[in-house]
């Protein structure tokens, strides 16, 4: 193999143990202990959540700054991965098209959150243009784009079940992965109250399939 091929290889292994880290670890972090106060998760009153982010809209900020290298790790994953597998090429690409669709998706929510909910947070007259704004801003993020990240994993499924030397134990554990977001992306839309479960089964399949796959990715050369 080329030095230029195992660097490439090395790099996309890094993008995979990044966006495990990152996704499954320090986002939880992130939505928790810095963003937790402002969001529905923790504070269900609207007013409550306002005016804690008017109060700390530095930390507020700083919380949805840091989501953008959540957003890139996670399309990057899809790309670091998808152009290694084989199989047909069109879903491959279709996967990674997808993602990065999902990735401009989820990028507007986070401006939304990142901009827009601070500036109405201090105007208490504007209350019903913040919790518009709020729940638009959770559904680009939460429902829109995390669907379409899960239907891209969806995506990469051929292609991960058709590479030669691709762990079958791992491309299940992928196979896993996707259908469980796709499940609790609809039960985000249609019984949020029941996606709890689905969601937390992703997250914690995501980081050792990603990491998994990066040491794969390594193993190759």
């Amino acid at each position: 193999m080329e030095p230029t091929q195992r660097a490439a290889l090395r790099l996309d292994a890094l993008g995979l143990f990044l966006a495990g880290l990152i996704n499954t670890f320090l986002a939880l972090l992130d939505a928790g202990l810095v963003l937790g106060p402002g969001t529905a998760a923790q504070q269900p009153d609207l007013i409550q959540r306002a005016t804690w982010i008017a109060a700390n809209t530095p930390r507020w900020q700083a919380g949805w700054l840091f989501w953008f290298a959540v957003t890139l790790s996670f399309a990057w994953s899809y790309y670091a991965l998808g152009r290694h597998l084989g199989g047909a090429r069109p879903w491959r690409a279709l996967a990674i098209g997808l993602a990065l669709i999902a990735a401009a998706v989820d990028i507007v929510g986070v401006l939304v959150n990142l901009t827009v909910l601070p500036a109405l947070a201090m105007d208490p007259s504007v209350r019903t243009v913040f919790q518009a704004m709020e729940s638009l801003a959770n559904a680009l993020t939460n429902i829109a784009a995390f669907g379409l990240y899960s239907v891209a994993g969806l995506l990469l499924l051929p292609a991960v079940f058709a590479t030669p030397g691709y762990p079958r134990g791992l491309a299940w554990l992928g196979a896993a992965e996707w259908v469980i977001s796709t499940l609790a992306t609809a039960l985000l839309i249609a019984a949020p109250g029941l996606a709890t479960g689905p969601l937390l089964i992703g997250f914690a399949l995501y980081a050792p399939w990603v990491w998994a796959s990066g040491l794969w990715l390594l193993r190759r050369k």
